[in-house]
């Protein structure tokens, strides 16, 4: 058997591929930025002009107005590839469908799309991509940015885009007690959707909690919870020195909000999902500004980065006029690592679903130059790529909203386990 590791660097707009094999180095074609598009097999979603990938994501629901943001730097991502010449000397053709944040419609819009492309770019939110995570690794399907479920991990053909939320929720755990001076015996409140997304977010901070002598006051919410008065007060009640938030930027601001007129003065913690620079004009932004932090596997907007600078000028030329926030640079690396995956197909000589899976599996050392907070490795698919999140706070003056304090590994997140 032949087992081939690529370490990757991604520059730009150009995917560097250096690789060990002892296949054939003809068998995918050579030279051009996208790959040779020699004597490859193809498969659904590839003639032998174009590429057909879809995004399955929420321009409806909770997640629409970043989910609207993700879908702009995206289609502007793949414009500017095939303007460089394309992928395998194919244009690349990105399909997007709403699903509202519904499971069911996400099912069914999978099933319609499904034989007509190589790769799902993504398909958001917990539980519409826990929903459809199964009938992609049926099809060997490659999936991308489906969000930070832990559940992922049981996929081979699922591509998380950095960290986990339980790992995340385990380093805000983490940050509380060594930066933030939080001591054996405190309260941490976690508000979190019922769900993949809020249980992992539960989860990781509640071994976190145990590893670190504190004690986890759980609120579920779902997303039609918008009015968090009652889980602020219990929280208060319950006398909680801080709070992590598995939900919505809807969630957020009630919450925030809430906080804030209770005079309940503790740290806020968000998963990536949780904040919208729009935040900041409502009036929970004096709360935010106060006291909100947000972990991420993602970098946010204002990050002094090449990897997120150059997808700043993109959504900037795209839509000069558009939201800002962390939706961008994540928008532009999960393209970056559909493409790269894509890329590695082609040069293996396997432009197939499938090939795109075995591609990606076999890529380590990936530095995405800032993008995400340290090289990622996908050669294992029951671990996170990476531990290390993004610690920001809210900040008036950063693009975005968000402002780097710190990247973060801490020791209960390094050893949280996936069952």
């Amino acid at each position: 058997m032949t087992h081939r590791t690529r370490t990757l660097l991604l520059a730009g707009s150009l995917a560097v591929l250096t690789a060990c094999s002892t296949s054939d180095p003809d068998a995918g074609g050579s030279g051009g930025d996208g790959g040779g598009g020699g004597d490859v097999a193809t498969g659904a979603g590839v003639t032998d002009d174009t590429i057909s990938i879809a995004m399955l994501t929420d321009l409806s629901g909770p997640f629409a107005a970043g989910a609207a943001v993700q879908v702009t730097e995206t289609q502007a991502y793949w414009d500017r590839v095939n303007a460089d010449g394309g992928v395998c000397e194919r244009d690349v053709e990105l399909v997007v469908q709403d699903h509202g944040y519904d499971p069911q419609r996400a099912v069914s819009l999978y099933r319609s799309v499904s034989s007509d492309v190589i790769a799902l770019q993504q398909v958001l939110g917990g539980p519409t991509s826990a929903a459809v995570l199964p009938l992609a690794q049926q099809d060997g399907m490659y999936l991308g940015g489906h969000g930070w479920a832990g559940v992922a991990l049981q996929y081979e053909n699922a591509q998380i885009p950095g960290t986990t939320y339980g790992v995340e929720s385990a380093n805000a755990v983490d940050y509380l007690v060594d930066e933030l001076g939080l001591q054996e015996g405190d309260k941490v409140g976690v508000v979190y959707f019922v769900g993949d997304f809020g249980s992992d977010s539960l989860a990781g901070a509640q071994f976190a909690a145990e590893q670190r002598g504190l004690e986890v006051v759980p609120q579920e919410i779902t997303p039609r919870d918008t009015d968090l008065s009652a889980q602020a007060a219990a929280l208060q009640e319950a006398g909680v020195s801080a709070v992590i938030l598995g939900a919505a930027p809807a969630q957020l601001a009630s919450l925030a909000g809430v906080l804030g007129s209770l005079g309940l003065d503790v740290p806020l913690i968000g998963n990536t999902p949780t904040f919208g620079p729009s935040l900041l004009d409502t009036p929970a932004g004096p709360a935010l500004l106060e006291n909100f932090y947000t972990v991420t596997s993602i970098a946010p907007y204002s990050l002094d980065e090449p990897g997120v600078q150059e997808a700043a000028e993109l959504y900037t030329e795209a839509d000069p006029d558009g939201d800002l926030g962390w939706e961008v640079p994540l928008a532009y690396a999960q393209a970056e690592l559909l493409r790269a995956a894509l890329e590695g197909a082609c040069e293996a000589g396997d432009l197939t679903p499938e090939g795109v899976v075995t591609a990606m599996r076999e890529t380590s050392g990936l530095d995405t130059r800032g993008l995400f907070a340290t090289e990622l490795d996908y050669t294992d698919p029951t671990q996170p790529p990476t531990r290390t999140v993004y610690v920001s706070r809210a900040s008036a003056d950063a693009p975005g909203g968000l402002e780097v304090v710190d990247t973060f590994q801490g020791p209960s997140a390094e050893g949280y386990e996936f069952g």
